[in-house]
């Protein structure tokens, strides 16, 4: 199963167990967080993909120097 359809999964999920619940600020929350997850998701593959393209190695020992 594809990330993607993952992401969907779970906001429909966490979307509707809002609405069960009648909670509309909760509804709002899934709704914007499963797009900005979707987002940063996309973003995220674009970046490893022109990286690869390059031959750009990012190992995580330089990620947590941060």
């Amino acid at each position: 199963m594809s990330t993607r359809l993952l992401i969907f999964i779970f906001g429909g999920g966490a979307f509707v167990l809002a609405s069960y619940a009648k909670d509309l600020p909760a509804m709002y929350i899934a709704l914007f967080a499963t797009f900005i997850i979707y987002l940063l998701h996309t973003l995220e593959f674009k970046l490893n993909k022109l990286l690869d393209h390059h031959g750009i190695r990012v190992w995580d020992s330089d990620i947590a120097k941060d």
